[in-house]
């Protein structure tokens, strides 16, 4: 809707309801005889009383009046004043329910939304930006609106400068429907690239467990506002000087970036941050990033990330049984999912919820689950979650493939698919068909390689898992918290299984965080 159809619009919704109330009011009113002697019917001035004092005949239509005071009427029009109230009713019931549906704001005029959302300090549902951007997405609003709507987004307000908490409120549906609308290679959309990534860091503390030291954790993610089809790269610098690198896809799937932290880490030491990026397709080096500012020295030391060291709980027990292993087995009973090509050739697959039940409260899961080929390790899983009531989201290491062994699996089924498979490497032959046949497919089979599923207990891993915090957010706003009790068990049982496979002749879905 332009502006000038808004204003319309708005303008003859008041001025249609002013001029249908007038109507109204004027009908039921009426015209009061005011001394007149008029016809009840069609309301002709019939003129002053007859000598005798009868009734008069209306000498237009013929009316004969039954008594004198029909001649003393006021003029009434109540079918007028019915349509009046009608046409109100209609034109109220419109508005109210454009108001219900998108708020006050929706009345306004796209140049007056501009005008006014840096001005206003409410955001989310129905505000004027959040109308702003619906008509952007819609295409309610013109391409020009559209363009200018990319500085307020930018820039942000005296309240909400971005990539502030309070910008997020405000402007992320904006930033949303600007994309939508406006085209990549818009040279106008470079100046998104001026917004600064916000960084969400955790920190989980390390042990000691015997002779074992488990390394402290930094989980880390950047949420960035780049145009359409980049891709980053963040180099994270310890204290010792190291540097750890990650490949980011903002467009991608998956949880945040996990590094292992030295063993000489302490709290009060600083990570240095430095994203930097570059339009995807690029030749691959590193002249082809650009650094995008800023680069943020944050010190790990906001109230919940200071402890470096975690102490188990006086009841850190180990826990095995029966029952508990086949709970453990059956969170990764639908096995793993192979891709035809790329970098990462497989996902395993589970269902942590099953592990949900109260009968597994204080319980901590850290596995880690292998897929062995002929009893070699072709794939590692390292995970790890709270079990019970309590129950968490699994957080979990990079995996380690064997690309060229996860190759060979994926060439193991006759024709790729959605089917599942079982590849055990051994069965029994069939039942009928001749000798011979059934001695050959039991050669076959048995040089078949033979695929497992191993699923072990991990106390370190288990530990992370004890030791985390509820959740991790902006580095500068400290809202790492205790998340309650952190468990008396972790799972100690060990299962192998035979794998199951699915395969699907596509390349895998992009992934959020890759550690090179």
């Amino acid at each position: 809707m332009s502006d000038l159809s808004a204003w319309l619009v708005s303008i003859g919704a008041f001025a249609a309801v002013v001029v249908c109330t007038a109507v109204a009011a004027k009908s039921i009113a009426g015209d009061p005889p005011r001394g007149r002697r008029r016809c009840p019917r069609c309301w002709h001035e019939l003129g002053p009383a007859a000598g005798d004092g009868q009734p008069s005949t209306c000498g237009e239509c013929g009316h004969a009046l039954a008594q004198e005071s029909d001649a003393h009427r006021t003029r009434r029009e109540p079918a007028r004043a019915v349509l009046a109230i009608v046409g109100v009713l209609a034109i109220v019931g419109a508005t109210r329910m454009r108001l219900v549906d998108r708020g006050f704001w929706s009345m306004a005029p796209t140049s007056v939304l501009l005008f006014a959302t840096p001005h206003l300090s409410d955001g989310g549902y129905r505000s004027a930006a959040w109308e702003l951007a619906y008509r952007i997405r819609t295409g309610e609003s013109t391409d020009e609106h559209a363009r200018q709507s990319v500085a307020l987004f930018v820039e942000g307000d005296a309240d909400a400068r971005p990539p502030s908490a309070e910008w997020q409120a405000k402007y992320r549906d904006l930033g949303s429907a600007i994309q939508t609308r406006i085209a990549p290679g818009d040279p106008l959309m470079q100046r998104l690239l001026e917004i600064p990534p916000r960084f969400e860091l955790g920190l989980i503390p390390g042990t000691t467990l015997g002779d074992r030291a488990i390394a402290p954790l930094l989980l880390v993610d950047a949420e960035v506002w780049w145009p359409p089809f980049r891709e980053g790269r963040l180099e994270v610098t310890l204290p010792d000087g190291n540097a750890r690198r990650g490949d980011l896809r903002p467009d991608g799937r998956f949880p945040g970036l996990v590094i292992e932290l030295p063993p000489s880490w302490k709290a009060g030491d600083a990570v240095t941050l430095t994203l930097s990026q570059r339009p995807i397709g690029s030749p691959d080096s590193d002249r082809g990033f650009e650094t995008y500012p800023p680069v943020r020295a944050i010190p790990m030391d906001t109230p919940g990330t200071a402890a470096t060291q975690w102490v188990p709980p006086p009841r850190w027990t180990p826990a095995d049984s029966p029952a508990l292993r086949e709970a453990v087995r059956s969170v990764f009973d639908e096995g793993l999912l192979l891709w035809s090509s790329g970098s990462t050739r497989a996902g395993l697959r589970f269902n942590h919820r099953v592990l949900g039940d109260p009968a597994w409260d204080g319980l901590v899961v850290g596995v880690r689950v292998d897929v062995l080929e002929d009893g070699a390790v072709r794939r590692t899983s390292r995970m790890w979650w709270r079990a019970g009531t309590a129950l968490t989201q699994p957080l979990w290491m990079p995996s380690i493939e064997d690309e060229e062994a996860l190759r060979r699996l994926f060439e193991l089924g006759d024709s790729p698919g959605s089917e599942a498979e079982v590849v055990a490497g051994s069965s029994a032959g069939s039942s009928a068909g001749s000798t011979a046949g059934s001695t050959a497919a039991s050669t076959a089979d048995a040089a078949r390689p033979r695929w497992t599923l191993r699923i072990r207990g991990d106390e370190g891993l288990a530990h992370y898992a004890a030791a985390q915090r509820a959740n991790f957010g902006p580095a500068d706003e400290s809202p790492l918290l205790p998340s309650g009790p952190t468990g008396t068990s972790w799972f100690a049982g060990e299962i192998e299984v035979p794998l199951k496979v699915d395969r699907i002749a596509t390349e895998p879905p992009v992934r959020r965080w890759r550690l090179r």
